[in-house]
C-alpha cells in the first residue's frame, strides 16, 4: 500500500514537473515571460519619438508633432515608412530562444553591426531600448537583444518572412515625405504659374476674400481676359494642392546641375495665408509620342525651393499646367488644357 501510494505521488510530481517545463517553454516562444523578451510596444498611440543609430554613426530621429511625424527635426517623414515602422514596433515577437552554442556569435555580431533602437512616449519617457542584428540562416527571424540583457533572441513578425532590420534603416530620401504640395485649399493665399517660353499663358491666382479669387496675367505684356470667369474653376484648381506627390528624390542625380542650368518649362509658386512660400520648377525629362505622333511629357525633373531635386509624373502634376485662358468662359475645350 505504501509502495503504491509512493508511486502515485512520484507520478504526480513528475507529471507536474513535465507540465511546468512544457508550459514554460511554450510561454518563452511568446513575448510575456520576462522583460527582456517583451520587445513590442503594444499601443502605437503612446509612441512619440523613435531614435535609431548604427555603428557607423548614422542616426535617425522620428518625432511626432501634432498629427505629423518629423524626420531629423526638419523634414516631414514619409507616412507609409512611419506606418510600417510603427507596425513593426507593435507586432515584433520572439520566435525562438537560440541554443547556448549560438549565443556568443550572435552577441559578437550585435556588437559589430547591430543597430540601436530607442522608443519614447509622448512625454519623453523611455519605453523600449534594444539592438537588432542580422537575419537567421533560414531568413525567418532577426536577432534582437534588449538593452541591459545578455540574452539574445530570434524575433519575427507573425506572417512576415525576412529582415525586420530593413524597416529601421533607410537613407534620408527614403524616410522623407515625397509630397511636394500637401496643402488645405482654404489656406492658400496665391498660386503663380509662369511659363518662361509661353508668357501669354502664365497667370496669377490670388485669394481676395472668403472663397473668392482673382485671376490675372502673370506678365504685364499679356492683355487681361474680358470674358466671364468659369464658376468654381479656381476652387477646383486649388483642390489639387491637397496631395501632389513626387515619384522619387533625385538628390544624387549627376544631371542635376546641368538640368538646373536650363530654362524650366514651368515655375509654380504657392504662398499660404501664413506667409509660407514654396517655389517649384519643372523640366521635361521623359517625352513619349502620343497616338497622333505628337510629343507627350511623361515625367519632369523638379526642383523645390532650390533645395530638393525630384522626379514627378505628368499624370499627377499635369493638372497644374493650365493656361491663363483656362479660367474663362468661351474658350474651346482643347485650349483649356496646358501640358
Amino acid at each position: 500500500m505504501n509502495r503504491t501510494l509512493l508511486l502515485i505521488v512520484l507520478f504526480l510530481v513528475l507529471g507536474g514537473t513535465a507540465w511546468y517545463a512544457l508550459s514554460k517553454k511554450k510561454n518563452q516562444m511568446g513575448s510575456h515571460v520576462s522583460w527582456d523578451m517583451d520587445f513590442a510596444v503594444r499601443n502605437p498611440e503612446t509612441i512619440g519619438k523613435i531614435f535609431i543609430a548604427d555603428r557607423k554613426g548614422n542616426t535617425t530621429t522620428l518625432e511626432q508633432k501634432g498629427k505629423a511625424w518629423i524626420y531629423n527635426g526638419k523634414y516631414p517623414a514619409r507616412p507609409s515608412a512611419v506606418q510600417t515602422l510603427l507596425e513593426t514596433i507593435t507586432q515584433v515577437n520572439v520566435l525562438n530562444i537560440p541554443p547556448n552554442g549560438a549565443i556568443p556569435s550572435m552577441v559578437k555580431e550585435l556588437a559589430a553591426v547591430g543597430i540601436k533602437v530607442e522608443i519614447y512616449d509622448r512625454e519623453g519617457k523611455p519605453l523600449k531600448t534594444y539592438y537588432l542584428g542580422g537575419v537567421t540562416n533560414d531568413e525567418r527571424g532577426t536577432v534582437m537583444m534588449m538593452e541591459g540583457s545578455e540574452q539574445p533572441y530570434v524575433a519575427h513578425i507573425p506572417g512576415f518572412i525576412g529582415q525586420i532590420r530593413t524597416r529601421f534603416i533607410m537613407g534620408d530620401d527614403n524616410w522623407r515625405d515625397k509630397a511636394i504640395f500637401r496643402e488645405k485649399p482654404e489656406e492658400i493665399q496665391s498660386v503663380f504659374v509662369e511659363y518662361p517660353q509661353r508668357k501669354n499663358e502664365s497667370f496669377k491666382l490670388e485669394k481676395t476674400g472668403e472663397a473668392t479669387y482673382d485671376i490675372k496675367p502673370f506678365f504685364s505684356t499679356t492683355s487681361p481676359m474680358s470674358s466671364p470667369r468659369r464658376k468654381g474653376v479656381a476652387e477646383a484648381y486649388l483642390v489639387q494642392f491637397e496631395s501632389l506627390i513626387a515619384e522619387a528624390f533625385e538628390t544624387e542625380n549627376t544631371l542635376r546641375d546641368s538640368v538646373k542650368a536650363l530654362v524650366p518649362f514651368a515655375i509654380v509658386t504657392m504662398k499660404k495665408t501664413d506667409g509660407v512660400e514654396k517655389k517649384v520648377r519643372f523640366w521635361p525629362v521623359e517625352i513619349e509620342s502620343a497616338n497622333d505622333g505628337s510629343p507627350y511629357v511623361e515625367r519632369y525633373f523638379t526642383e523645390v525651393n532650390t533645395e530638393d531635386f525630384m522626379l514627378t509624373q505628368d499624370r499627377v502634376f499635369g493638372g497644374l499646367f493650365r493656361g491663363y485662358e483656362f479660367f474663362f468662359e468661351g474658350i474651346p475645350e482643347k485650349k483649356r488644357l496646358r501640358h
